[in-house]
């Protein structure tokens, strides 16, 4: 019935979904970093410390002596001059368009802003009103929103009033990022949307308070509805709010006309509705988790609904529902979400019930509205504990990986299996004992879930059988590549970027978690430079919220700088071993072998670029060679060290020829020398380096001198994340970013 409806939503929604996807005439001709100045109507404003978020529409551009249309567009306002909705405002500035991800599991830009149908911003300090004219009504409830959020700081505090504010009006814009993070990971983070629990809570609060003091289920419906309507155009018009929404329409207009509430019929109108308004959300995680949750308590529940504690089954049947949509979109399982949200849930009634009598007490009188608000510090406070309690215990995160898309579609199949077998159990009995039947179902249905459980989560752990798998990363100005060995572990050489905005979280872990990679095993720093080390650094730190690391493999203590000593303090601090690996020292995984060739004594003890740790890494007839940014006479001491050991690789089963070099110093001019390539005659050669980085890496001279040898390039400034797998034998090469999306 749901996959149905779905389809029908989605024919509905064509003509939307074909449009909003389709290339606008601004895309086609301007690119990210030009000049241009719009105009058009704000229909949404968001304000921030020291700028403000101007949401416009029906916008007129003008690029290069040319006017242009474009529907949607994003004005962040550094001026934050005095604007309400309804003002035409313009703006000048440089466009920048919403990118697509350069790293598999990073996040989708591009897709997340075309969901709403924005394709592109600016920056700007030099916004102006055109029109004054005001929609009354939305601006309004703009203003009434942050009075309400300004008395909600007044009396909780910043934090703890950003918190409240994200769940009472959903404004998550000021919600401590530490603390959002740990509501995502242990599973309660759906209590920062606004849902079916707030509009459930409110919505049949006022409907049954009403419906009471009148006598009159229309009157008390009536209410509830025009009452949700302005409080979903207040706090964002989501898609868990309109599913909400409608689901709450029927269920109200079931009471009024003393019919039955069918569940899955609203949740079906809901999904039409939303699909309809905006279908591009079929792709959206945030749609299939919302509809996913409440198919859990609608079909699922039931079939519990005679067994003790109905809390705990109810958080299981939404956990069952929404498991594979968890992995596929997140990478990822909370596994105490079950047990916590047993708490959490009941105490949401709680908490939004008393912010709103504290906000309505905080207006008449300081004490009374003080009081209240202390009880929502001490439950916010009691939130923010079980979660760093429940985020410290062992397998808090299941970090699985992205399974594949026929997984999902086999998990939901067999789900949908065990519903029917047992919604048919009390048909089946033919006068046979009814214990003997559910003993049946019981066997039928465990050994169903186990076979869906395996379809879902060990393609996503089974790797190819004897195959090395390498990732150089697309983390901009800066390196980090990614090695697992058949044996399943984990590698990761340098990893930091000078231009990517917290590299570590953004580009690193979220590739690192899509792989299925929750622990890296060894992680070689090749020198101090931030570049190759603040995104390593950033993960440590975070510790429990990120992806841990084992063993942290740096150069030998006398060309350390201050930079490395600080990262082997942190990481002694932080339970990660600090191992030295010196000239001839090498880890071996099988048939894997990392060899450390530099910094030798001979070269000296000043640290720098040319103290850089050069790892050369060996598997079977196959051979690749880390660089870091070494350079100069650490690039001559090295080139002595390949050109005196060259025979004793060759009695190892080196063949002369050396697969992949990771080109040093992200291709610069000062590194790669011929002597350099005489020795190592690379086959292909991969440079990391940031797109439109102010050194001009690759430089010009390098790329041609390796194109000289032979050796084919790869950078992530043109393929975003590069990726090798190999037997020994044979290599199988790929790039993240495709030819038509350069």
């Amino acid at each position: 019935m749901f996959s149905v409806v779905l389809t029908a939503a989605v024919c509905l929604g064509g003509d939307r979904f074909v449009k909003e996807r389709k290339i606008t005439p601004l895309m086609r001709e301007a690119r990210s970093g030009d000049s241009l100045s719009i105009t058009g109507q704000v229909y949404a404003i968001e304000e921030k410390s020291e700028y403000q978020i101007l949401y416009l529409k029906n916008n007129t551009v003008k690029f290069q002596r040319q006017m242009l249309e474009e529907s949607k567009f994003i004005v962040y306002d550094t001026s934050k001059q005095k604007v309400k909705a309804g003002n035409k405002a313009a703006a000048e500035g440089k466009v920048k368009f919403f990118e697509e991800p350069r790293n598999p599991g990073n996040f989708n830009e591009k897709q997340y802003y075309e969901k709403q149908g924005i394709h592109a911003c600016m920056w700007t300090d030099s916004m102006k009103v055109t029109d004054s004219r005001v929609w009354k009504v939305r601006d309004g409830l703009f203003s009434f929103r942050r009075k309400w959020k300004a008395v909600l700081y007044e009396f909780m505090g910043e934090k703890q009033g950003a918190l409240l504010s994200g769940i009472m009006l959903g404004d998550k814009s000021d919600i401590d990022p530490e603390v959002k993070e740990l509501y995502q990971i242990n599973g309660i983070g759906h209590i920062l949307a606004i849902s079916g629990l707030h509009l459930t809570f409110i919505g049949f609060g006022l409907y049954r308070a009403v419906r009471r003091l009148s006598g009159s289920c229309t009157a008390g419906g009536i209410c509830g509805i025009l009452f949700l309507a302005v409080y979903i155009l207040m706090t964002g018009v989501s898609v868990s709010a309109v599913r909400a929404a409608v689901m709450f329409l029927f269920r109200a207009g079931a009471e009024m006309a003393g019919r039955h509430y069918d569940a899955p019929t609203a949740l079906s109108a809901a999904a039409v509705t939303v699909l309809v308004w905006r279908p591009l959300h079929l792709y959206d995680g945030g749609f299939w988790l919302s509809f996913g949750a409440v198919f859990g308590a609608a079909v699922i529940l039931p079939l519990f609904k005679k067994l003790p504690v109905q809390g705990l089954w109810a958080s299981f049947s939404i956990q069952i529902s929404i498991f594979p949509v968890l992995l596929y979109y997140f990478y990822e399982f909370p596994l105490y979400s079950l047990f916590l949200n047993l708490l959490v849930v009941p105490l949401m009634s709680v908490l939004l019930f008393l912010g709103l009598a504290g906000s309505a007490a905080g207006l008449i009188a300081e004490l009374p509205g003080e009081a209240v608000f202390t009880v929502c510090r001490m439950i916010l406070k009691l939130y923010e504990w079980i979660c760093r309690t429940a985020a410290a215990f062992p397998a808090a995160r299941i970090i699985t990986g992205k399974p594949p898309l026929a997984g999902v579609v086999c998990y939901y199949i067999l789900l949908t299996f065990v519903l029917l077998m047992w919604s048919r159990r009390g048909q089946r009995q033919n006068g046979v004992k009814r214990e003997k039947y559910i003993a049946k179902y019981i066997i039928i249905s465990g050994i169903t879930w186990v076979l869906a459980f395996l379809i879902l989560l060990l393609p996503a752990k089974i790797g190819r059988g004897g195959m090395l798998e390498i990732t150089m990363l697309d983390v901009g100005q800066g390196d980090g590549i990614y090695m697992k060995s058949p044996s399943g572990t984990t590698y990761f050489f340098d990893g930091g970027s000078s231009d990517v905005r917290q590299a570590g979280k953004y580009r690193i872990e979220s590739f690192l978690a899509y792989k299925g990679t929750g622990t890296l095993d060894y992680v070689f720093i090749s020198h101090g430079d931030s570049d190759h080390m603040n995104g390593i650094r950033e993960m440590i730190e975070r510790g429990p919220l990120g992806i841990s690391v084992r063993h942290l493999v740096l150069p030998r203590k006398e060309v350390w700088d201050d930079s490395l000593a600080s990262l082997a303090r942190l990481a002694g601090e932080k339970g990660t071993e600090v191992l030295i690996m010196k000239p001839g020292q090498s880890i071996r995984d099988g048939r894997l072998s990392l060899l450390c060739m530099h910094p030798g004594s001979r070269y000296g003890n000043e640290p720098g670029n040319a103290a850089s740790m050069c790892i050369w890494a060996r598997y079977a007839g196959f051979d690749m060679l880390f660089t870091g940014d070494v350079e100069g006479a650490g690039e001559a001491e090295l080139t002595g060290f390949l050109r005196e050991t060259k025979a004793e690789r060759e009695k190892e089963g080196f063949d002369g020829v050396l697969e992949i070099l990771k080109v040093a110093h992200h291709g610069s001019k000062n590194s790669t020398a011929e002597e350099f390539l005489t020795e190592t005659d690379p086959v292909y050669g991969f440079i990391s380096a940031g797109r439109n980085n102010r050194y001009g890496h690759p430089h010009e001279e390098t790329v041609e001198r390796l194109k000289e040898r032979g050796c084919r390039l790869f950078c992530t400034q043109t393929d975003g994340a590069v990726t090798v797998r190999t037997d020994g034998v044979q290599m199988y090469l790929s790039v993240f970013v495709s030819s038509a999306d350069k």
